[in-house]
């Protein structure tokens, strides 16, 4: 169990990391690009693309910043009942958490999928790209947010088994 704990802690922290770059990445890009149409638009002609691609850049590190504070327990919560419960059944309400968000991210992915499926032959108006590239974004992201939560159950295991293996 150490060792799938070790595994899934590396592959998760590795997406992380990977996540980190490709949002700051995004966000620059989105600024460099709206930056440049707004000087474009008071000096020369304005870009055709420009709210598109930013749109798109939003889209994208929307979800892969979702993936970020997934991994950090940053999203919104209502922890005061779970925390005034008992350790033990604290950590099995947060692993029945985990596997309620996994089932939440394996069905999103799906249909993120499903989603591609149907744009397959749809292109974006002012870029002319296949819109199956934007929805990539959704079933990429989830797979990351479903590695952290398996990484997070194998995480709460160790700390039952170990408590119970020290009482």
């Amino acid at each position: 169990m150490a060792k799938l704990e070790a595994i899934l802690n590396a592959a998760s922290d590795y997406a992380d990391k990977a996540t980190v770059s490709l949002v700051f990445l995004i966000m620059c890009a989105m600024v460099v690009v709206t930056t440049l149409q707004v000087i474009c638009r008071v000096f020369f002609a304005a870009l055709t693309w420009s709210e598109e691609l930013s749109r798109y850049l939003l889209v994208w590190g929307t979800f892969f910043a979702a993936t970020m504070a997934y991994k950090r327990g940053n999203h919104i919560a209502i922890t005061f009942v779970i925390e005034a419960l008992p350790k033990k059944i604290h950590a099995l309400f947060v692993i029945l958490s985990y596997l309620l968000s996994l089932v939440f991210f394996a069905a999103a992915g799906y249909y993120g999928i499903e989603m591609i499926q149907m744009q397959v032959f749809q292109i974006s108006p002012a870029m002319s790209i296949p819109m199956k590239y934007i929805y990539y974004s959704i079933p990429i992201s989830m797979l990351i947010m479903m590695l952290h939560a398996l990484a997070g159950i194998a995480g709460r295991i160790r700390q039952i088994v170990a408590k119970e293996e020290a009482a």
